[in-house]
């Protein structure tokens, strides 16, 4: 009797869990798509092919809307704020599969006037693999320092918290190892409906 118990026990137990695991989308489960959110933004995510398309609503009534390759590398941006295009000139294919030690830099060009007369790069590296909470969910990460550069001088540096099962970045953290390091990430994901 008591075996029967803790048999009954035991499957009540994981029975949540089970349920819960089955919330978590990912790339191939969700066909559909899925939403990331976190205090003022909610972000809806489509793939087609290698390019995701994002979706931002933010708390005061702003939208944006971009296009990533493998949900990494921003091509496209357009929204109340301003617009962003760019061409790569690179193969951003070789980049994929990711493992930790990759570097790889692209070259592009902002489809923007005067953009044409400058050097542009983006500079991606590989420098950690680990596993990220998004609300219940757990998801294998990549942190891929991502280096925008105009004539060799820096205009951007953070790092992607990329979730490869998403084709997202799930965190962004910013001043990576200095005293004013910050992350700002995800909290909540859902299937899109």
């Amino acid at each position: 009797m008591s075996s029967s118990f803790f048999k009954i026990l035991a499957a009540s137990l994981l029975s949540p869990n089970i349920a819960l695991a089955a919330e978590c989308p990912t790339i191939k489960s969700d066909k559909n798509g899925f939403v990331l959110s976190h205090s003022g933004v909610q972000s809806a995510f489509k793939t087609a092919g290698p390019v995701v398309s994002v979706e931002h609503g933010f708390a005061d009534g702003g939208k944006q809307k971009a296009f990533l390759y493998q949900g990494l590398i921003e091509i496209s941006r357009s929204g109340s704020d301003e617009d962003y295009n760019a061409y790569f000139t690179s193969n951003l294919s070789s980049f994929w599969p990711l493992k930790v030690g990759a570097r790889r830099t692209f070259d592009f060009i902002p489809l923007k006037v005067d953009a044409f007369k400058e050097k542009w790069t983006l500079s991606l590296n590989v420098t950690k693999r680990r596993s990220f909470s998004i609300g219940y969910c757990s998801y294998d990460v990549f942190n891929v320092v991502y280096d925008v550069r105009r004539n060799d001088e820096e205009v951007e540096r953070w790092t992607a918290v990329y979730a490869p099962d998403l084709l997202a970045t799930v965190a962004k953290i910013y001043d990576e190892g200095t005293n004013n390091e910050e992350t700002v990430s995800y909290t909540a994901i859902k299937p899109l409906k």
